[in-house]
């Protein structure tokens, strides 16, 4: 067995014995670890594309660039 199957070998068994609780908590660590590793220009693209996504879903849903600069702000003062 080679010492990377080991290691996936070990994880999975940590893994079995982790609180349900945490699961989310080490999900986000793995996608965050994932990203980490991505390119810069693929991080981009990426970034790009969640952009345009939510700039579709707040016109489908009637949300101005006003509303979303009220929010910001709104949200800035409670700090």
């Amino acid at each position: 067995m080679s010492a990377t199957a080991k290691i996936r070998e070990t994880v999975a068994r940590e893994l079995d014995e982790l609180p349900d609780e945490e699961l989310l908590k080490l999900l986000d660590y793995i996608r965050y670890l994932k990203l980490k590793s991505l390119p810069d220009y693929e991080m981009e693209a990426r970034f790009v594309s969640a952009l345009e996504t939510a700039r579709q879903i707040a016109r489908r849903e009637g949300i101005t660039e006003g509303d979303i600069q009220e929010e910001v702000e709104a949200s800035r003062s409670e700090k």
